[in-house]
């Protein structure tokens, strides 16, 4: 390759890292070309291109379409299980739901916001810790979002159909029991019970957001990493905006708000949850 080539797909795959970012917000360096063999090879294949740098160089001559968010969505990281990392949720059961209940109690109704849902496994184990740990609140009003940027994990999360090895990530056998029906590919089905209490919509992070409560707990694990500071920062301040008073936002475990005046942290052993940047009693 020449050097002339050579800077053309790198000037191509720049161009593209720079219209990802400003559609969904993701912001990736030139080092991270490596990703897109991996991501767009084969759905660059499926239209008939011979690999990725030429579907790219055809996405960068047209107007955003179906074809752009295609791409867009498969360079999404979708890493995800039931019940990731588990301490998390150990603390929202031991600690943080009951002290949001506490406060609850008059009114009865919860709102919970899974701000980065992919496939669902997340805000399905919150719902399934709900159930398993505070059934008494199951006949309040819970207004429990899911949301995501990409179309296809969101199908997957409605569906809630998963396979034998993804349930068993993170799920004890008597949860699958008490929880799935077996079908008979040998995937899972999750139960009415459980899929019931979460409204899974479409959303993008940087763009308008749908009208929403205020929110008693919000989940973004592992999605704002991805983003500039700048986008980070909008992002957060929207964020502080939608919670509660006696709201808590939960990151994921490497990400850290110690210096944004918009929130307090509050610890909880070795796990930060954050509240809105006001005074409030411990």
């Amino acid at each position: 390759m020449t050097s002339s080539q050579s800077a053309n797909r790198l000037g191509t795959i720049a161009a593209f890292f720079r219209l990802l970012e400003e559609n969904v917000g993701i912001s990736l360096e030139i080092s991270k070309e490596y990703l897109l063999s991996s991501r767009l090879d084969s759905l660059a294949r499926d239209k008939g291109f011979s690999g990725y740098l030429p579907f790219l160089e055809s996405l960068l001559v047209s107007p955003v379409d179906h074809d752009h968010w295609q791409a867009f969505e498969a360079m999404t990281t979708i890493e995800t299980m039931f019940f990731r990392d588990r301490f998390p949720f150990e603390i929202l059961r031991d600690s943080v739901i009951p002290e949001i209940l506490e406060k609850k109690l008059s009114s009865k109704e919860l709102n919970i916001w899974c701000a980065a849902a992919s496939s669902g496994q997340e805000p399905y184990s919150l719902a399934i810790l709900l159930k398993e740990s505070f059934p008494h609140i199951l006949d309040w009003k819970i207004n429990f979002f899911a949301t995501d940027v990409c179309d296809q994990v969101l199908g997957r999360a409605e569906n809630a159909i998963y396979s034998d090895m993804e349930v068993r990530r993170g799920l004890s056998d008597e949860q699958i029991a008490r929880h799935f029906t077996s079908l008979p590919d040998g995937s899972y089905q999750l139960n009415s019970d459980i899929k019931r209490l979460i409204k899974f919509s479409k959303l993008n992070l940087i763009k308008e957001w749908l009208p929403m409560p205020k929110f008693d707990l919000v989940l973004i694990r592992n999605a704002l990493i991805y983003f500039n500071k700048d986008m980070k920062d909008v992002v957060l301040k929207r964020m502080s905006l939608q919670l509660s008073d006696d709201g808590f936002l939960l990151l994921g475990a490497s990400e850290s708000l110690l210096f944004n005046p918009d929130y307090i942290a509050k610890q909880y052993a070795n796990l930060r949850f954050y509240k809105k940047g006001i005074p409030w009693n411990n």
